[in-house]
């Protein structure tokens, strides 16, 4: 009788501990695909699942922002074969609800995800259904790994549709950030402002396009007024701090849009003047995760509107996750923005 192979993986096992585990390799049913993964980037839903956020149920092998090729293909797979250079979509839905039979897959009453519910990328392999996995045919598969977090903010412009030629401002210079800024750039702003406080994210914030790169300081409204007398066509945070949310509309030209896209805490609120938002035609957009957007991400990445390059900092094996999620804990920490967990190395 044939062992069952086996592969290594990173495991949460408990909140606050990761493990390294050997695990069974997972065998494709129908309609599935198994991915040997090449990177998956750490994101900031992988330390909200270390402390236990989100609904967590362990043990859990997360990562979820995935790159790979196509290690074997189950009955019934059209859209590619084994070799292929893949990404994936990590939500999966059940079409039937509310929320799926109106478009908003993302929002699916019965929602699995892989990397949050369902075993993810943080391992040699993972399993993910044919509908979710996208050929990455003309990338690279670090470039590949970014379609999720990408997805994320190209469904935050097919909420928001810039006008050609707006003018955004956008707090938090992270990895995310960046996106964003450069999400912004591909759907029509002229001009982008980036406000953080570490050095080294804004000179790659003005390398990859901002107009201005700002830090935070008590005169910083006064400068962006002087930049911007009429304020921002486009305002947005990538930060999740409330404050930085509560500011927003009064840096917002008007009948421009505040974009809530950074994660805050669940219990947070701010004061937001309802006269205000009436008065000066203000239109508030949040934006949750990815809604089919993977195509309009890879076609960003393919005609190089977006850079991502640059935003790696870090490849790490499977022994270094909790060091990334360290550095996701404390940001600018070794100077790090998108840290690439790879099985294949040491």
């Amino acid at each position: 009788m044939t062992a069952a192979r086996t592969m290594p993986a990173a495991v949460i096992t408990a909140p606050g501990r990761v493990e390294q585990r050997e695990l069974p390799v997972p065998e494709p049913g129908p309609g599935q695909v198994r991915i040997r993964v090449h990177a998956t980037g750490v994101c900031g839903t992988d330390l909200h699942l270390l402390h236990g956020h989100f609904g967590a149920r362990f043990p859990l092998v997360p990562g979820h922002e995935i790159s790979g090729t196509v290690d074997a293909a189950g009955p019934g797979v059209l859209n590619v074969r084994e070799g292929d250079p893949v990404t994936l979509d990590p939500n999966l839905y059940c079409g039937q609800c509310h929320a799926c039979q109106r478009g908003l897959f993302q929002h699916c009453e019965h929602h699995e995800a892989l990397g949050v519910t369902l075993p993810g990328g943080f391992a040699a392999f993972t399993v993910c259904p044919a509908s979710n996995v996208y050929p990455a045919h003309g990338l690279s598969l670090d470039q590949a790994a970014f379609a999720e977090p990408l997805g994320c903010v190209a469904w935050g412009m097919t909420r928001l549709r810039p006008r050609p030629g707006s003018t955004a401002l956008v707090f938090g210079a992270g990895a995310i950030g960046l996106l964003l800024m450069q999400g912004l750039r591909a759907s029509g702003c002229s001009r982008v402002v980036m406000v953080d406080p570490v050095q080294d994210r804004l000179d790659l914030a003005r390398t990859l396009g901002a107009a201005h790169a700002l830090t935070p300081h008590a005169e910083l409204t006064d400068e962006l007024r002087d930049l911007f007398p009429h304020g921002f066509d486009v305002t947005a945070e990538a930060t999740g701090v409330p404050s930085v949310v509560q500011g927003l509309p009064a840096l917002t030209a008007i009948g421009g849009h505040v974009l809530v896209f950074g994660v805050a805490p669940e219990d947070a609120t701010v004061t937001v003047s309802p006269y205000e938002l009436f008065v000066r035609d203000l239109t508030v957009l949040g934006s949750f995760a990815l809604n089919q957007t993977v195509p309009l991400a890879l076609e960003w990445l393919r005609s190089g509107q977006v850079n991502v390059g640059p935003l790696i900092t870090h490849r790490l094996g499977l022994g270094g996750v909790e060091d990334a999620l360290n550095m996701k804990a404390r940001p600018g920490l070794a100077g790090a923005q998108k840290v690439l967990i790879t099985p294949g190395l040491a």
